[in-house]
């Protein structure tokens, strides 16, 4: 059987999947034979014989066997180990087996029983496992119990195509007990609109009775048969609405949505989580799966609101997760998942609490080690005819050029090593290629082939060019998160060494392109990470007299001067550099303390300006802020222009 593999989950300890034929006909699969496995590790070998001689019920009930295998247990291992392989009878009981081990070896277990790939989703391990992907075309071959996959298709491939899907958008109306209240589970359905974008019609449900309607949708939704639900509100309400009218009416068991026949909609085991971020407090829903169908709460999703489809379908192929997860996943969780898959293909395991510690500093190493990114302060003023130079994804560039990487900094292995971290001396490892850039390789690779092949196709279609666009500009939000990502204390695979360590490059790039650039005869008016504005000092005639010309014609005059920097900065640092354009003019503006014995203090990150063609730039000015005025926003780019 041939198709594209459009999703995977667990149930009743199989593997279920669901492949897209190309006659847009769903076929669904099942593998008897795999559930997911979890490791354990112990200096005291007591614990892991324990646990293999399955004297204990409690985790006799929840493992199929156990057996000792090979591998590296934590990511600067440079030997194997003997772990304990303990597969599942249920892929979902990962975390119970995990507590349940934990409570049995004592409260005090933390270090003395090493627990590993324990909070991976069973599809996620099933895809490491197999090396294959959402959205792959693929042949699978069905061997009695279990399935044998042959991938015609490359998660390295710009050029994929994917199946045309059907999808609806699902709408709930409420009869509200008063005028403008808040819509509440008491509340009885009103009416249901399901919308069928590929032929622009609407199907409206709407009956007298609750029971009717519920059934109507159920049947309509089987008769059209879409892979994907879209929803305004579906995780936060519209789902579990439903559900629990359903259950008011006692027809729970018959609201199927789905693809599975059987299983009805369920509430989700656990309420949504609210988080606190950038002075905000957020909620996050609880995502409603569709087993067979992917639902997509259009409020609920930061990939498809940023880049549509196509950036989710490039997500969920680069990055080794179903539809249903990355569609919901933090840009953080999408990295982590792509790093596990090359732990995985190198046989390295998935701490499920991280243990890799910082480097021991002392006061004047920290000192010098914890300084962020360079900045050169901004000469306060407008200035006219100033150029704009950007380093392209210059942090990710860094932890790949220079493998930068939790296990390769300070590594036990080459001390005297010939890379070495600046101003700081550590060692960094020429024997091995680092997770982190190993993962990061693959990103910048198909990213900028997406950017070069957007370029290419801008004027013969522009419908390819919109699919590049999503593509690349998912692949960025990887790419913006991979460094905090590092020092994140949190990331299975992160370390701050490596994180400070970045920083250190970057300061020692900055400075040597500003030295490159005064050179070259330019001024630098400001610096700050990864971007460097610069103004072509005025030129001399053979007499040492100052050339004045007019600032258009100045302009031309230093144009190839520009050009010429940018590739002199690129050839000496070794890092991509971005010619972002000229301004007219560009202000940098002074703090805004009260006390006026600091009025004359730069503030590096705000600044406004306008390009030659007329485009503005702003940063950090009350224009940027979300809860400025309208009017107060629209007079400020009145008054720039």
């Amino acid at each position: 059987m041939s198709g594209c593999l459009f999703d995977a989950y667990p149930l009743n300890g199989k593997m279920v999947f669901w492949i897209k034929q190309e006659n847009h006909t769903t076929i669904r699969l099942e593998d008897d034979n795999w559930t997911h496995s979890v490791y354990a590790a112990s200096d005291d070998k007591t614990i892991l014989n324990s646990i293999l001689s399955m004297k204990d019920k409690r985790i006799l009930d929840l493992t199929k066997y156990c057996e000792f295998k090979s591998h590296y247990e934590r990511i600067t291992d440079t030997v194997r180990s003997d772990v304990l392989k303990m597969t599942l009878v249920d892929s979902t009981k990962a975390v119970t087996l995990a507590r349940t081990i934990e409570a049995i070896y004592g409260q005090n277990t933390f270090g003395k029983i090493r627990l590993y790939n324990v909070d991976l989703l069973p599809a996620q391990s099933y895809f490491y496992k197999h090396d294959i992907f959402p959205l792959a075309y693929c042949k699978v071959v069905s061997n009695g119990s279990s399935l044998r996959w042959y991938i015609n298709d490359s998660v390295l491939s710009t050029e994929y195509n994917v199946p045309r899907f059907k999808t609806i958008h699902l709408k709930i109306n409420l009869k509200k007990e008063g005028k403008g209240s808040i819509p509440k589970y008491t509340d009885k359905i009103s009416s249901i609109e399901i919308t069928i974008p590929s032929d622009d019609s609407t199907i409206e449900i709407q009956s007298k009775s609750e029971v009717d309607m519920i059934a109507d949708l159920t049947k309509e939704v089987r008769k059209v048969d879409p892979d994907f639900i879209f929803t305004d509100n579906g995780d936060s309400f519209d789902f579990p609405y439903l559900i629990h009218r359903a259950e008011e009416n006692n027809i729970e068991d018959d609201l199927i949505l789905g693809r599975e026949s059987s299983i009805p909609l369920k509430k989700p085991a656990k309420e949504g989580t609210s988080y606190f971020s950038y002075g905000r407090t957020y909620f996050k829903p609880t995502a409603v799966k569709l087993l067979g169908r992917i639902h997509i709460d259009i409020n609920n999703s930061f990939i498809y609101n940023d880049s549509g489809l196509e950036g989710l379908y490039e997500i969920a192929r680069m990055c080794r997760m179903p539809l249903h997860t990355a569609v919901r996943a933090s840009i953080g969780k999408c990295l982590s998942s792509l790093q596990f898959h090359y732990a995985t293909k190198k046989e390295i395991l998935i701490p499920w609490k991280p243990t890799l510690a910082e480097h021991f500093k002392t006061y004047d190493e920290l000192l010098t080690a914890d300084r962020g990114g360079f900045i050169f302060e901004p000469e306060i003023g407008v200035h006219e005819d100033v150029a704009e130079f950007d380093f392209v994804s210059l942090y990710p560039n860094i932890m790949l050029k220079k493998n930068l990487s939790a296990e390769t900094i300070s590594c036990s292995c080459c001390p005297d090593s010939r890379l070495r971290v600046p101003e700081l001396d550590y060692n960094i490892c020429e024997n091995r290629i680092g997770i982190i850039p190993t993962s990061l390789k693959i990103v910048l690779e198909k990213r900028t082939k997406y950017k070069e092949l957007n370029n290419i196709d801008v004027a013969s279609n522009s419908k390819l060019k919109a699919i590049y666009e999503a593509r690349q500009s998912s692949l960025k939000w990887i790419l913006v998160t991979s460094f905090g990502y590092l020092g994140f204390n949190n990331a299975k695979f992160g370390r701050i060494d490596a994180h400070i360590a970045v920083c250190a490059f970057d300061r020692q790039i900055l400075l040597h392109a500003a030295t490159i650039a005064e050179k070259h005869g330019f001024k630098v008016l400001h610096g700050i990470v990864d971007s460097i504005w610069v103004k072509k000092k005025e030129r001399d005639d053979e007499n040492n007299n100052t050339i004045s010309k007019k600032r258009g014609e100045q302009q031309k005059y230093y144009y190839d001067d520009y050009l010429e920097l940018k590739e002199s900065i690129q050839r000496e640092t070794g890092f991509d550099i971005s010619f972002e354009g000229m301004y007219k003019w560009i202000a940098f503006v002074n703090s805004k303390i009260k006390n006026n014995h600091h009025n004359h203090l730069p503030v590096p990150n705000r600044y406004f300006g306008v390009f030659e063609d007329g485009t503005l730039k702003v940063r950090g000015i009350e224009e940027r802020r979300h809860d400025t005025p309208l009017l107060l926003s629209k007079c400020q780019k009145k008054s720039w222009n």
